[in-house]
């Protein structure tokens, strides 16, 4: 359950020592990525022929560097990212350094948080989660012949040839687009975009229309009703892929804007509780466990106040990359407001749940946070609390909150798995683990 992305978050940075580019390190460090310095070029040449980074910064400023020589040397051995940060570099320049293989540009000083984030936004693509698509026709052959074409691809396929079972596939599968019939017994494919697009949650998710229908007239109809595109059922596979995952990469980056918050990239707090509904949903009718803790970082007033605000965002990103990073693939993770995150893991028992909060705890208390000059450590608080049978999404949130209030008057730095007929649980405090007897 626990994920260790230690081996693939190195970063290179080419500098002088004195750079305004040095306290870089220190900043990377915080958000877990491991930073080597190097002052020459040479030397950073020669550290990649033994060790391939995820990501090069070169300082575009450093003594010796020769952009036209080494960036397509350093490009060479590099198979990920390579920043430059440089000044005022005009167009026609940009246009010839990209042709080197410089992939981004970045500003002097670095802007940490947007590099943060563009470097997990790499991070992400190195271990894309495969496209979901939807497939709905009533030939058993064409579903056969979607199916491997798409599968060939690296995507994931759910298929059914009633599209009265559509809402119900997607409610379970959350497709990221559907390939939609026009012709079909039941009802036709514009009927079924048109009952889709009446469900908010759905409203934006694709919808392309596969039929023998030629006719430009009665595609443009169709797609009235609710289609993205329109694709004929003789289209080459190559051009069928191809049309797919434009559109999916399109609304996972449509998705993200609307759905997850700016500073860690989690899910938004509306987003958050919505997901978590109809995962309640899907747990109940499957009789499944589904725990959720409720997590808020200890006096951060205090490190706002004593360190400022930006020191503060960056405590707030640290935890959410550590969540973010180390969670189960089927773990919802939000930010709920301010310090305060949400985490939903469904089909975990209460206690391994626990148990990972927990490590997380114990990991966020060891990792060194800087500001001001100044290394400390913070920490945080949790509740957990299980769904059970009849419980509704409010009450599974207002029992982690109820838990979280005896972690944080227990002094905090804990976890509290909620118990119902005490209203809580002894606390999990640190050195003891969460099925040890409580007076251990």
């Amino acid at each position: 359950m626990f994920t260790d992305t230690s081996s693939s978050t190195t970063v290179y940075l080419l500098t002088e020592r004195d750079s305004i580019l040095a306290p870089v390190c220190k900043q990377l460090a915080v958000f877990g990525f491991e930073v080597i310095p190097f002052d020459h070029a040479t030397a950073l040449l020669a550290a990649m022929h033994g060790k391939a980074p995820f990501a090069v910064i070169v300082d575009g400023e450093t003594p010796g560097l020769d952009l036209d020589f080494h960036v397509p040397l350093i490009k060479r051995l590099a198979k990920g990212p390579l920043f430059l940060s440089s000044v005022g570099e005009p167009v026609s320049r940009q246009i010839a350094l990209l042709r080197f293989g410089v992939t981004d540009f970045v500003a002097r000083p670095l802007p940490l948080q947007k590099l943060v984030a563009r470097l997990d936004e790499l991070l992400d693509q190195r271990r894309p989660e495969p496209f979901r698509v939807l497939v709905v026709d009533d030939s058993e052959s064409m579903l056969r012949w979607l199916d491997k074409v798409l599968r060939g691809a690296g995507m994931e396929v759910f298929k059914t040839r009633s599209p009265l079972d559509v809402l119900l596939l997607m409610e379970r599968h959350r497709p990221e687009i559907i390939i939609l019939d026009v012709y079909m017994p039941e009802c036709s494919g514009d009927e079924m975009a048109h009952i889709i697009r009446q469900q908010p949650r759905y409203d934006g998710i694709p919808i392309i229309f596969f039929s023998t229908e030629v006719s430009r007239n009665k595609q443009l109809v169709a797609r009235s009703m609710g289609g993205d595109d329109f694709l004929v059922k003789d289209t080459p596979p190559d051009e069928l892929v191809s049309a797919v995952s434009i559109t999916c990469e399109r609304y996972r980056r449509l998705r993200q804007w609307m759905t997850r918050d700016s500073l860690t990239l989690l899910l938004n707090h509306s987003t958050l509780v919505e997901q978590l509904e109809q995962a309640v949903q899907v747990c109940q009718r499957n009789r499944e466990h589904l725990t959720f803790a409720m997590i808020d970082i200890d006096h951060f007033k205090s490190v706002n106040d004593q360190y400022g605000h930006l020191t503060g965002d960056h405590v707030i990103q640290s935890l959410a990359r550590m969540l973010r990073h180390t969670a189960p693939t089927q773990a919802l993770i939000g930010r709920y407001g301010g310090e305060e995150f949400g985490i939903a893991l469904p089909g975990i028992a209460p206690v391994l749940a626990s148990r990972y909060i927990d490590a997380v705890r114990q990991q966020f208390k060891a990792f060194p946070q800087s500001g001001n000059e100044t290394v400390f450590s913070s920490t945080f608080s949790a509740g957990v609390s299980t769904l059970a049978t009849g419980m509704t999404t409010q009450q599974l949130m207002e029992n982690a909150d109820l838990a979280l209030y005896q972690a944080k008057r227990h002094g905090r730095n804990q976890v509290v798995l909620f118990n119902e007929a005490e209203h809580h649980a002894p606390p999990v405090t640190p050195g003891r683990r969460i099925d040890d007897p409580p007076g251990r």
